[in-house]
């Protein structure tokens, strides 16, 4: 059933691995996490607000980056089209456009990676009470005209379909080098209509996400 009233946010990002220490270790060193060992794994800091925890797959569960979208009445594991998932939680949302400016190492715009355009925008947009506003091959997903998160093709990605993460660094070039000195991959160097320049990575493991520079505000 959709919520009785709108996901506005992100409560946490999770990194499912099956290297905890080697994914904490790269990171860290490019995003300048605290990191804290707890129950759920290796919780992941950007001062007082929790941005991430890193943690072994359960069963069923495919290594990768998985977002928890708070503001939700239940906990709920969300199975939209083209095998993409979310979760969405009990709890203030930690990351949004109603929080608190993204800082260095923090999220700070979250995206749907498909080509499956209308049933992915019919799915999630119900689901999460969201605005679908379709522009071009893209749509921006938004709350009180407040945008939220987007939907796009990512080739860089092939076929699979996914949600990723894009986190904050200070400088953008010096952030890439830095992915292939801890023997991670770039897969993608691109103008993001929402937060501007930003660079699709992969790591150790093929774990994506993305990095920009843009840090006013939720999506820059």
């Amino acid at each position: 059933m959709p919520p009785s009233h709108a996901v506005r946010g992100l409560r946490r990002a999770e990194l499912i691995t099956i290297d905890p220490e080697a994914a904490v270790r790269f990171h860290r060193a490019l995003l300048d996490w605290l990191v804290l060992p707890s129950e759920e794994g290796i919780d992941c800091w950007v001062g007082e607000r929790r941005c991430a925890v890193v943690r072994e797959p359960g069963d069923g569960e495919r290594p990768g980056w998985s977002l928890v979208f708070a503001g939700s009445a239940d906990d709920d594991l969300l199975r939209g089209p083209a095998g993409t998932c979310a979760t969405t939680a009990k709890g203030r949302v930690q990351h949004g456009p109603w929080a608190p400016k993204p800082r260095r190492g923090e999220p700070c715009w979250v995206e749907l990676c498909t080509e499956d355009a209308d049933e992915a925008d019919a799915f999630w947009s119900e689901r999460l009470n969201w605005s679908a506003t379709r522009n071009s091959a893209d749509t921006t997903y938004s709350v009180e005209d407040r945008p939220i998160a987007s939907r796009a093709a990512r080739p860089e990605l092939g076929d699979r379909a996914a949600w990723s993460c894009y986190f904050v660094v200070t400088d953008l070039d010096r952030a890439a080098e830095q992915v292939r000195e801890l023997g991670g991959s770039l897969l993608g160097r691109f103008e993001h209509p929402v937060v501007g320049e930003a660079v699709l990575i992969a790591d150790l493991e093929g774990a994506v996400c993305a990095l920009t520079g843009k840090t006013e505000s939720w999506g820059g």
